[in-house]
């Protein structure tokens, strides 16, 4: 059956350890994918506006899913938005402050459509690290007021980034038993978690894509690295665990890629499917 639409992740994935990608690979990848109609989409967790500067001038052509299923867009046209209530924002950083020491988070982002918000005593190497995945950052005097300055706004993401000695097995531990049933914590990677709404993933998100171009799951290629791609690695047989995925998500794949993200290990595996 052929494929009709491919959906990557982004960073330890499309994207190598430098957050980039091979520019002409990609084009030679993408003139194959519109010669043969299939869609490109990019499903990540960071923001739409970091998504827009990877891709800038090809913006208009793909489609996105951002903030792991939070956020989409037609090329420059947002189509879903599925918020975090107000309370559940304050509730999240209440949780994240009373459970663990200052020195143990280093970053504590509240993501909207566009803007992500961090508190003034973010230190300047975070901020600059936060840049790299949201794009446009705010910094605001005390982001447990952030609701109460921006009453009005839809957040759909909080991102917490911890350090040693916090595992990512403990800081789930911890969370998972404050945070209520509707709301979804996933590993994104660099001790990473994001939490949201349960059903704003990237599987769902993929799904309405699916629904909208009359495409079935055995007609998708899913890529992905981490633990936030599982859902839509479980949707195709023709899923790929990069190269450089953790043996479990490697297990959860159909497939695993010849290379890896620095060797542009996504771009050569559409490139086979394609010819």
């Amino acid at each position: 059956m052929p494929i009709k639409m491919i959906v990557t992740d982004m960073d330890g994935t499309f994207l190598n350890d430098a957050h980039t990608y091979n520019h002409a690979r990609f084009a030679q990848a993408l003139h194959l994918m519109q010669k043969r109609g299939v869609k490109f989409v990019l499903a990540s967790g960071s923001s739409y506006p970091r998504l827009v500067r990877e891709f800038a001038g090809y913006e208009a052509q793909l489609d996105f899913i951002s903030q792991n299923g939070s956020v989409s867009h037609a090329g420059t046209s947002l189509t879903n938005v599925v918020p975090i209530s107000h309370p559940d924002i304050d509730h999240i950083i209440r949780s994240v402050h009373k459970s663990f020491p200052a020195e143990h988070i280093s970053e504590l982002i509240v993501a909207g459509v566009d803007t992500a918000y961090v508190d003034q005593t973010m230190s300047p190497a975070s901020l600059a690290d936060t840049k790299i995945f949201y794009e446009q950052v705010e910094v605001v005097p005390d982001l447990t007021q952030l609701t109460t300055l921006r009453p009005h706004e839809a957040f759909t993401k909080v991102a917490v980034r911890y350090t040693d000695p916090v595992s990512p097995t403990q800081f789930k531990r911890i969370m998972d038993g404050q945070l209520p049933n509707h709301l979804l914590m996933e590993t994104s990677g660099f001790n990473t978690e994001l939490i949201g709404q349960a059903g704003a993933t990237k599987a769902n998100a993929i799904a309405q894509l699916l629904a909208r171009d009359q495409i079935a799951p055995d007609e998708i290629a899913t890529f992905g690295d981490n633990e936030n791609d599982l859902g839509m690695l479980a949707m195709t047989p023709f899923s790929y665990a990069m190269a450089n995925a953790a043996p479990l998500i490697k297990m959860q794949a159909a497939n695993v890629t010849e290379f890896d993200n620095n060797h542009d290990g996504v771009l050569n595996e559409i490139i086979k499917l394609l010819k």
